[in-house]
């Protein structure tokens, strides 16, 4: 079980260190982070730099309250809270038929759609395994601690990418790839 444990954090620390810089590398990201928000219409116009400002705060909030041991319940509790309102809401976005766009990583915007939904539901999972396991006190070696925290990067890996993968998944030829010999 620790290194189940030990896995989430990196994931969910990663993952929301990338979104944190993402959209605080710079100005330009940052605006359009915000404007962004703008078709989100869960969050009234007022509110909407305050809910930026708050979420960009959380996101670079829950890697360093993860990193740190006295912290880790906190951060995995944050990060859980963070994921399960950010899922909300996507959910209420498609259930109105909201075409609402997601700067998740602070780089080019993509439509909300099923992959956002089972991405942020698998991080959700992660980011709660992580704090239900907070206390596990079970004997764990240095090597299954790397190899867990592998596992982890590889996990935030694939989450950050995921609108790259799937638009080169998206891009293959389903049929008629040819072979050309070599004679």
């Amino acid at each position: 079980m620790p290194y189940v444990v030990v896995a989430c954090q990196v994931l969910t620390a990663l993952t929301f260190l990338a979104a944190a810089v993402g959209k605080l590398r710079s100005r330009a990201a940052y605006a359009g982070f915000v404007a962004e928000l703008d078709a989100w219409p869960l969050v009234p116009a007022g509110l909407r730099p305050a809910a930026a400002r708050a979420v960009c705060v959380a996101e670079a909030s829950a890697p360093v309250l993860l990193a740190v041991p006295v912290t880790r319940t906190a951060g995995a509790g944050l990060s859980a809270l963070l994921l399960a309102a950010f899922l909300t809401a996507m959910i209420l976005l498609r259930i109105r038929g909201t075409a609402a766009r997601c700067t998740c990583f602070g780089r080019t915007p993509a439509t909300l759609g099923a992959r956002h939904l089972v991405r942020t539901t698998l991080l959700l999972g992660g980011a709660s395994a992580a704090w239900l396991g907070q206390g596990v006190d079970e004997p764990a070696t240095v090597g299954g601690v790397l190899i867990a925290a592998g596992f982890g990067a590889l996990g935030a890996l694939v989450a950050v990418t995921l609108d790259d993968i799937a638009d080169t998944v998206r891009q293959v030829p389903a049929h008629g790839v040819t072979h050309t010999s070599r004679s």
